[in-house]
């Protein structure tokens, strides 16, 4: 009698949206935007409400030192330094953050099948170690920013702890050493891809901040209303970036083990014996 033949649920998916092979730094970007789009919901709204919680932090500090978004770039003293340098903390904590809903859209996109909802308890514990690592991860991208140069290394530090949270299953000082390793490994590769794509989202954002400067002059606003008129706006381009940033350091995670670990040959194998879930992708 002939052995049946395996059937498609044991074979891992191929989904374009992630390809489980090594990718160009252009193909992880395209990758990003892909996750973003497949999870939109929940990424660009949790994305939005920090973006916004940000400003509201931000705001009176601008304020205090008597500036304005919408009076164009000041000058780079003392003060606004300081508030720079806790706006790139808050920027590495809220991309750490968004790792939660960018990992179980990179899970889903190898598995091929949505992430199944955990129990209370475990949706607690890994909550807590996202919250955990997004605070650390947001200490060395501040004080980095406040010393210049040293942000270069600052932001990758731990910024790929929190989707291995999410993807791994690990814990948070687990997740912490895995961030650095994936970030600073094979020439520190993943360092150099998470500062160029933030790289890039800051020139998008900037170019979109001095086209605003520049529809302004043709708006009869006053300084008040001008202000009003570009925070929601700078808000808006914060969520699309935050989110976009989050779904690339999910999709770096996955590459990075399919690059350096043979991620794609155990996942194949695995999934001949089983069908393919989240816990395949678990910490091993």
């Amino acid at each position: 009698m002939e052995r049946a033949a395996p059937s498609a649920a044991r074979r891992l998916p191929r989904d374009e949206a992630l390809p489980l092979r090594p990718l160009t730094l252009g193909e992880l970007l395209d990758t990003a935007s892909e996750l973003v789009r497949r999870r939109a919901a929940a990424l660009l709204v949790t994305a939005a409400v920090l973006a916004l919680l940000e400003q509201a932090v931000l705001v009176p500090g601008r304020l205090s030192l008597d500036l304005r978004l919408s009076e164009g770039v000041p000058d780079l003293s003392g003060g606004y330094w300081l508030l720079l340098a806790a706006g790139a903390g808050l920027e590495a904590l809220i991309i750490a953050w968004l790792g939660a809903p960018a990992g179980r859209a990179a899970v889903a996109a190898v598995t091929g099948r949505p992430v199944p909802r955990a129990p209370w308890r475990d949706r607690r514990r890994q909550g807590a170690a996202i919250a955990l690592v997004g605070l650390v991860a947001a200490v060395p991208a501040a004080l980095g920013a406040f010393l210049g140069p040293v942000w270069l290394l600052g932001y990758p530090l731990f910024g790929l702890a929190a989707v291995a949270v999410t993807i791994e299953r690990r814990g948070p000082f687990g997740a912490l050493k895995r961030g650095a390793g994936l970030a600073f490994r094979g020439g520190m590769r993943g360092a150099a891809v998470r500062i160029i794509g933030y790289a890039s989202w800051l020139l998008i954002r900037f170019a979109f901040y001095l086209g605003l400067l520049a529809g302004l002059k043709y708006l009869p606003l006053s300084a008040e209303a001008a202000e009003w008129l570009v925070v929601p706006l700078i808000v808006a381009a914060n969520t699309l970036a935050y989110a976009s940033l989050a779904a690339l350091d999910a999709a770096l995670l996955i590459e990075s083990r399919v690059r350096q670990e043979g991620l794609d040959l155990w996942l194949t194998g695995a999934a001949r014996h089983r069908e393919p879930g989240p816990e395949m992708l678990a910490a091993r």
